[in-house]
């Protein structure tokens, strides 16, 4: 322990680099203009926010005379364990094996708990901040509507501070086992990106079959002693994942019997998993090592003169950079899980989600029941949902940074920096079409949107995305981030990545004034839609042509 926590510190500072913002913001003086545009994005939040509390306590109201008020919580803390479970995957695979710091770490006298301990702290502390927007709105609203008392808060506190800790220690104990399999095999990168969707199709897998088994052969006496029962519908949302049970009790019970009972059982299975992975990581970790660093030695990389060759020849400049630019994405089982992953994952947490409704259809009837007579409501919602599911993997806002130290080559090879972006924004975009593909599967499949609500969203969302993927480069352009340790830092653990996000949520912010100004101006209809489109159009040209012109003196001004 006297050594884990200074290296705790040590992998902390190194994770959000602060010490380098600082001596940036005031010492260099370089990214001072980050202030003001975090803090408009902040303020652009709060709409976002204000929404999300307004859906809390309409739930809350419709759940409160069946007594099954407490499955709100049950939602919002399976949200956020299911969100770390499924995207925790590449994070602990990324920090656990592909971490530059390891070759300095591994020669210390550490044993190797420690060094996987401090990884998996570093990584609890991002997971903190990453269910926060999910998690916290829920438990504190929940707790202001139900008038809670300090039991409640005090429990509260307990929880959010596990909560992430058991889906982490699962996800990191399912890794620890497959690198080390994975390392006895030459073909590395494959297996891991193999193994870990394997890994996530397993969970999904158990999710499906347990919600299914939760849910089957209702009978009517069955369908009282739910309505009747205040525990019933927490238990059928939270039947794939038992901690959220424990966790929504725990709150729930306060300092009873039940409540103690829930939350020492939480807290004993968070420390249960714990010590597991203290007890696998002394056994398996440093064997899951050796060999991993070859991996990226023995890539086949795109150099300058191949480059050239590949141009020379008669190539198109911006076929080939595309094809750079791909095998960049592909080659790296980190920037393939974490950009091209993600656009599957997000609409699979809402499969997963949806399939904790108390039965088949019940998402479809919800849905017609809310929105009855408003086809173009129906229609802004999923394209808002389709946008944000193609936008949502920061990979257009790491598209330079994913470069790292080779970003020397884009500067000094025979193409334009126009012709360069160009590549890189089709690459970027065909990622984000995925997205846009996988949510519309999905609201087809789930909620039964016919294709006169779904092919209108597509369109908008396609413009839309245009948009969002140029916004997303130019912040990523204009603050490369070229000096990472691991390839997570590129993309996981970029400022520019949340940047991104913030921008995006301040120009969907900024959609949704004007549509409400539009229904004020009494323009209702397609008026809506077809004025939205061309704003959209707007902003799309706007951007792009912003970053072809931003591109053109700034790729001078990198200093890689």
């Amino acid at each position: 322990m006297r050594r884990l926590f200074p290296l705790i510190r040590a992998g902390l500072k190194s994770n959000f680099g602060l010490s380098v913002l600082h001596y940036r913001l005031f010492k260099q003086k370089k990214d001072r203009w980050l202030v003001p545009l975090i803090a408009l994005g902040l303020v652009g939040l709060f709409p976002a926010l204000y929404g999300f509390l307004k859906l809390i306590k309409f739930i809350y109201g419709m759940l409160q005379p069946l007594g099954q008020q407490q499955a709100l919580l049950t939602f919002g803390i399976l949200a956020s364990q299911l969100f770390v479970l499924l995207f925790g995957l590449y994070y602990v695979i990324s920090a656990f094996y592909f971490s530059k710091d390891l070759e300095m770490l591994i020669p210390l006298p550490l044993k190797p708990f420690e060094v996987m301990m401090s990884k998996f702290t570093v990584i609890l502390v991002n997971e903190y901040l990453t269910i926060m927007a999910i998690v916290l709105p829920v438990v504190v609203y929940f707790g202001i509507l139900a008038k809670a008392g300090l039991p409640y808060w005090a429990n509260a506190l307990v929880v959010y501070a596990l909560l992430p800790v058991i889906p982490l220690a699962i996800v990191s104990l399912l890794v620890i086992g497959m690198m080390r399999v994975v390392n006895l095999s030459r073909k590395k990168d494959a297996l891991i990106i193999v193994g870990s969707l394997v890994l996530i199709a397993a969970g999904v897998g158990l999710q499906f079959f347990a919600n299914k088994s939760a849910g089957s052969k209702p009978d009517p006496e069955a369908l009282v002693k739910f309505f009747t029962s205040p525990d019933s519908l927490l238990r059928r949302v939270g039947a794939g994942f038992p901690p959220s049970i424990w966790a929504t009790k725990a709150l729930a019970g306060g300092w009873t019997g039940s409540g103690l009972f829930n939350l020492l059982l939480f807290i004993g299975t968070s420390l249960l998993l714990l010590s597991g992975i203290l007890f696998v990581s002394e056994k398996l970790f440093y064997r899951g090592l050796i060999g991993i660093g070859e991996i990226s030695g023995r890539k086949k990389t795109l150099s300058r003169m191949e480059m050239s060759r590949r141009i020379s020849s008669g190539r198109r400049p911006v076929k080939a950079i595309f094809s750079r630019e791909w095998r960049i994405m592909n080659r790296t089982p980190i920037f393939l899980l974490n950009g091209v992953l993600v656009v599957v994952l997000v609409p699979l947490l809402f499969v997963i989600m949806a399939s904790t409704g108390m039965g088949r259809g019940d998402n479809a009837f919800i849905l017609k029941a809310l929105t009855s007579g408003k086809p173009l409501f129906v229609t802004l919602v999923a394209a808002c949902f389709m946008a944000v599911c193609g936008s949502l993997n920061g990979t257009s806002s790491s598209t330079f940074s994913r470069e790292g130290s080779q970003f020397w080559m884009s500067k000094v090879i025979p193409v334009s920096p126009r012709e360069q972006v160009t590549a890189k924004f089709l690459h970027s975009y065909i990622i984000s079409l995925l997205g846009i593909a996988a949510s519309s599967i999905v609201l087809t499949a789930i909620l039964h949107l016919k294709i006169g609500i779904i092919a209108p969203a597509v369109g908008l969302a396609m413009v839309a995305t245009v948009a969002l993927t140029a916004v997303g480069m130019i912040i990523d352009l204009a603050r490369p981030l070229l000096d990472w340790t691991n390839p997570q830092k590129a993309i996981k653990q970029n400022l520019n990545v949340l940047l991104a996000i913030i921008a995006d949520i301040g120009i969907l912010t900024i959609l949704f004034f004007i549509i409400k100004f539009l229904i004020k101006a009494g323009i209702i209809g397609n008026a809506i839609f077809l004025i939205l489109f061309a704003v959209l159009a707007a902003l799309s040209y706007g951007s792009c042509h912003f970053l072809l012109k931003f591109a053109k003196w700034r790729y001078g001004e990198i200093e890689a």
